[in-house]
């Protein structure tokens, strides 16, 4: 009896034992992990896994900002690109990459735009890619201070410097201030507006019914008289005026404010 009940308890013993130990098959096995933040990416390659690298899409609009200000240096004060698609980051081979912008025949457009970009990997060609983007530019302008009435003339104190966005190259507004300066405005503009040549036009150095000098010249001879004006006039203008003493029309040169003169 007591050695059944010896071999039973042995027969206990080896059932537990054997229950607690792993079998080799049943072990799990390690799996590599890239870690966070890491630049690179695993993907399945069919056959195994291989790393790749990914462009952003943010030093993809850099690369075409960067090209397009060293296209436009002398002609506007900053570029701004949003790129449209790819809207993912690009995946490239592992290795050194490059990327440049191939220029093309529309260099000078703004708007919408397709670029053609030229990736390298450990400086050989791997793909060009197709990139759409708009694109904008800013550009300093002559603004104005303070509103002027229509004919009013625009001073040194009534311009200053304002950024503008542009979507062409070709902009309509004047950027040196020498070109609004003296001038008057062709109608009443607002404070803070952009000028534009066609804004202005030259001051009128005269007005209908002004009395003003009247010079003619011939040779080292002058001759000075009184006459009134039939009509507005600038600078460099001619305009008809009438000889107070004679009553006589004559047609004259606007040389300086209230003077005019006349051949004979």
């Amino acid at each position: 009896m007591r050695r059944f009940q010896f071999v039973f308890v042995m027969f206990l013993l080896s059932e537990t034992l054997g229950a607690a130990a792993p079998s080799s098959a049943a072990r799990p096995e390690a799996v590599p992990t890239a870690p966070a933040g890491s630049a690179h990416r695993s993907f399945d390659g069919g056959s195994g896994r291989a790393a790749v690298r990914e462009i952003s899409t943010e030093s993809v609009k850099n690369i075409i900002q960067q090209y397009l200000e060293g296209e436009w240096s002398q002609r506007v004060k900053e570029v701004h690109v949003a790129v449209l698609d790819p809207s993912d980051p690009i995946k490239i081979p592992p290795g050194h990459a490059g990327l440049r912008v191939v220029p093309g025949s529309n260099d000078e457009r703004m708007g919408r735009r397709m670029f053609q970009l030229a990736v390298t990997v450990n400086g050989k060609p791997w793909k060009t890619i197709e990139v759409l983007a708009d694109i904008t530019a800013t550009i300093d302008v002559v603004s104005l201070n303070r509103s002027v009435k229509s004919e009013e003339l625009i001073g040194a104190e009534d311009v200053k410097i304002a950024s503008v966005r542009i979507h062409q190259l070709n902009h309509p507004f004047i950027t040196d201030q020498e070109e609004a300066i003296g001038k008057g405005a062709a109608r009443p503009l607002q404070a803070d507006t952009a000028l534009r040549p066609l804004f202005l036009k030259k001051p009128l150095i005269v007005k209908k019914g002004d009395r003003v000098i009247i010079e003619a010249r011939r040779g080292g001879l002058s001759i000075h008289t009184y006459g009134v004006t039939k009509s507005n006039g600038y600078l460099g203008e001619t305009i008809m005026v009438v000889n107070v003493d004679s009553g006589r029309e004559l047609r004259g040169k606007i040389v300086a404010s209230g003077l005019v003169q006349v051949e004979f």
